[in-house]
């Protein structure tokens, strides 16, 4: 899963070794004995309303409606890049429904194996950002750039951006405490810390912040002892209160860190796009542009906003930087009501059985609002893993029974079920 980057073939588009590997699993799970055929459930009821959107709005929209649109990176034509993209949108949400039937304890286990090879990943990149030599990852497809271009602003291990990275480490920690992997949950801390992602500090602190709320008689003494470590090792540590200050002066408290110069620029433009993203879903409210075409139509809906100079350019093809936005502007409102729903039903199921879970649960649904994409499979991973089924619910989860966070998961066997890219777009 964290392979979103690195080992990515070129086949005319990019081909991931996790969509590679997905479509194999999905081949198997269809051609094999399936167990569990199970009945539908509210989440796979959203899932398969959000595929039948991607259909429509993929027909609605084949031929672009209007001229004037941005030709950069659509390179192989409107249509077949729209075909491409709704490809993509259907293999997320196929890999979702298949993968959601495996046993929670499988899923759980693989999830922790991942966290291991992408520290492996992070600690490559890493070296030769310090060594400043990058053939060795350059040859395995990582990226050996930072985003101003140099070799000492690389942060993003397997992915494309460190907020990617950030988004996956943040859910993969809980999953690993979940498991008892404690290692493993620290090499996931420790990606976190290289991938300076705001998206994963954000999301920790307000699912902790829930379940503090929900659960507080279960969790207030640990937390509170947690907070107290913390504070004593920023008392100790330059570097890392200046990380957590420039961490809260991207989402606007710059006095925390008034030498950080454009702390807000990601955030702000974060904001714009997804003011164009919903301007673009009022003018389409049923179909959307059609899958893919965000970056076409964006130019028609810039109207004077404030954006970087490379946008004004034909050097980048825009991308909604948002998951909700991104549903919105090319799937239509239809869409992001069934997107919605299935976040609320995964919300609402996770927090009555597991508290873990129901943080993991507000994790993923703050951090899509980061995402480049909505179709960036490590989400539909812990969506799964969220939506699977426990084989006894009555059986003790972890942060539930009583010898408190951390008791051993239970065997799941995920029944229910229906239904069923690149970086980001």
């Amino acid at each position: 899963m964290p392979f979103q980057y690195a080992l990515t073939l070129s086949v005319g588009f990019p081909l991931k070794i996790s969509e590679i590997l997905g479509v194999l699993g999905i081949a198997t799970y269809l051609l094999g004995r399936r167990r569990n055929a199970g009945k539908g459930d509210l989440a796979g009821m959203a899932v398969f309303l959000l595929a039948m959107a991607t259909v429509f709005s993929a027909l609605v929209n084949v031929t672009p409606a209007s001229g004037g649109l941005r030709s950069v990176g659509y390179e192989r034509g409107y249509e077949t890049d729209l075909l491409l993209y709704s490809g993509y949108a259907l293999l997320a949400l196929s890999y979702w429904s298949v993968l959601r039937r495996v046993d929670r304890s499988k899923m759980v286990q693989a999830i922790v194996a991942s966290i291991w090879l992408c520290g492996v990943a992070v600690l490559m990149q890493w070296a030769s950002a310090l060594t400043g030599s990058t053939e060795l990852i350059g040859m395995l497809g990582f990226r050996t750039l930072g985003v101003d271009d140099t070799v000492e602003t690389l942060r993003s291990g397997p992915f494309l951006e460190g907020q990617h990275l950030g988004f996956y480490a943040g859910a993969a920690i809980l999953v690993a405490i979940y498991n008892r992997s404690y290692l493993a949950a620290l090499v996931a801390a420790l990606s976190i810390l290289y991938s300076q992602s705001t998206t994963a500090y954000a999301g920790l602190a307000v699912g902790i912040a829930m379940i503090v709320i929900l659960k507080f008689s279960r969790v207030v003494v640990p937390l509170v002892a947690a907070a107290l470590l913390g504070v004593l090792v920023l008392l100790f540590s330059d570097s890392l209160r200046t990380i957590l200050g420039r961490q809260l002066a991207k989402i606007g408290f710059t006095e925390f860190a008034p030498d950080y110069q454009y702390a807000t620029t990601s955030l702000n433009l974060r904001g714009v796009k997804s003011q164009i993203s919903f301007d673009m879903g009022s003018d389409n409210p049923i179909f959307g542009v059609g899958p893919g075409r965000y970056g076409a139509y964006f130019d028609q809906y810039v109207s004077g906003r404030q954006l970087p100079w490379i946008y004004s350019t034909d050097q980048t093809r825009p991308i909604a930087e948002n998951a909700y936005a991104h549903v919105v502007a090319e799937l239509g409102y239809p869409a992001l009501a069934a997107f919605g729903l299935l976040i609320v039903v995964l919300l609402w199921r996770n927090f009555r059985t597991a508290p873990l879970l129901g943080m993991l649960a507000v994790f993923v649904a703050l951090g899509v609002s980061t995402q480049s994409s909505w179709t960036f499979l490590p989400i539909w991973t812990f969506f799964a893993l969220l939506a699977a089924h426990d084989v006894d619910s009555k059986k003790a989860l972890p942060g539930v029974s009583d010898t408190g966070v951390g008791s051993q998961p239970g065997n799941a066997t995920a029944p229910a079920l229906s239904l069923p890219h690149p970086q980001g777009q």
